[in-house]
């Protein structure tokens, strides 16, 4: 008993060491009409690469996502490099959350599991995803071309009569 005790405190230390200086900024929940995902931004200061394997909330699942050809695949793990990696919707790998609903302005644990040892709870708050209105960015940049085009046109005519009285 004594060696299994042993064994388990230095796991946990040699676990602690491994995953001391982690840390995770800027957590939030995004909800829309393409689903709900997790942003945030991991620190890890080690040259090795460690993965996150779970990502849960009270609700939901995380699903691993990374960028493929033509969309994005799920993977079993997020690689967490050395340095500052960024995690959100637009990114080459992001998390999904399935299961649940979320609504915004409330805030949710959110618990992180890596297998290193580490495990965090941290709270996220969630809002919802602003897509930009397309057809009235649209509007606005064509109102101008067409208009240049149609005094283009007009001064065109205008010329070839001015031209013709002569």
């Amino acid at each position: 008993m004594r060696r299994v005790l042993g064994l388990f405190v230095l796991l946990s230390a040699l676990t602690f060491a491994h995953t001391s200086d982690l840390e995770v900024d800027h957590i939030r929940i995004l909800t829309g009409e393409k689903g709900t995902f997790l942003e945030l931004q991991v620190s890890y200061p080690l040259n090795d690469t460690l993965w996150l394997k779970v990502v849960r909330t009270d609700r939901s699942r995380g699903v691993f996502e990374a960028l493929a050809e033509g969309g994005y695949r799920e993977v079993e793990a997020l690689p967490i490099p050395h340095g500052v990696s960024n995690f959100g919707l637009k990114t080459p790998y992001r998390i999904r959350l399935v299961g649940g609903r979320y609504q915004p302005g409330e805030e949710v644990p959110v618990t992180l599991l890596f297998p290193a040892g580490a495990l965090l709870t941290l709270p996220a708050p969630v809002e919802a995803i602003h897509t930009p209105p397309y057809r009235l960015l649209l509007v606005l940049l064509l109102v101008p071309v067409a208009a240049f085009a149609t005094l283009a046109i007009r001064r065109r005519r205008g010329g070839r009569r001015a031209a013709g009285a002569r």
